[in-house]
């Protein structure tokens, strides 16, 4: 057998044992299990889940553990413990994934009319990324957006994964995340020799461009929106 799959399996036997013992505690069934997540996974499926036989799916994963009292976030990094460190290296390697997605917290209150205080992110607050962006983790930042200034693109309330990237990469007319004065937004960029205009790209005309004299202010790009979820899509996936 590959030694990925050997890993892989090895991985789904310690989530599945965290599951069996997590839901022992509170007493539940398998089969009140699938009903506290909505019949969205049959009773055989979970004991294949608990026997470590079945890969789960992340959403899966974090809907049975909010039900038996478990962060699926922790579950899945005692799986990665319980690797030995040579395993842990081949992990690195062939890049193990869970489904075709994976786990980035976000700050959820990004502002994209007048930059707001950005709060720092919560510890439920998780969007699943595309796994194509994986190898990227380290330089992604999530952010809920709040207002209707870039809604042609960008609608209030949808999630935007931001990647720090060289200011040189930066096009006219790139969307970032942009840093003001310890305040935050969501805007089009267009730098000038000793201004940088963010401009809102928006359906209601009341919105208005945010001008910075970089003689006298200093702002930063937190990085270059590369992807975004649309609160449609939000609340179908969660």
């Amino acid at each position: 057998m590959p030694e990925k799959n050997i890993i892989d399996m090895e991985l789904y036997v310690s989530i599945g044992k965290q599951i069996k013992e997590g839901r022992t505690r509170k007493g539940i069934s398998l089969d009140t299990l699938s009903d506290l997540i909505g019949g969205i996974k049959t009773k055989s499926t979970l004991k294949r889940y608990e026997d470590g036989n079945s890969r789960i799916e992340m959403d899966v994963l974090k809907m049975i553990c909010d039900q038996i009292g478990l962060d699926y976030l922790d579950v899945i990094s005692k799986a990665r413990e319980s690797l030995n460190k040579d395993q842990v290296e081949t992990l690195s390697k062939v890049n193990i994934i869970f489904d075709d997605y994976f786990p980035l917290h976000y700050c959820t209150n990004l502002s994209a009319g007048s930059p707001t205080e950005l709060l720092e992110a919560e510890p439920d607050a998780v969007v699943y990324v595309p796994i194509k962006f994986q190898n990227r983790k380290k330089r992604l930042h999530a952010f809920q957006v709040n207002g209707t200034s870039m809604n042609n693109v960008i609608q209030d309330g949808s999630i935007v994964v931001a990647e720090e990237v060289p200011d040189t990469v930066l096009k006219e007319g790139t969307i970032v995340v942009a840093w003001l004065n310890g305040d935050a937004t969501v805007k089009r960029l267009y730098p000038g020799d000793s201004q940088v205009t963010l401009m809102p790209d928006s359906t209601d005309k009341g919105h208005q461009p945010i001008i910075i004299n970089t003689d006298e202010d200093q702002i930063y790009i937190l990085g270059r929106v590369i992807w975004h979820m649309n609160p449609d899509n939000i609340s179908d996936l969660y």
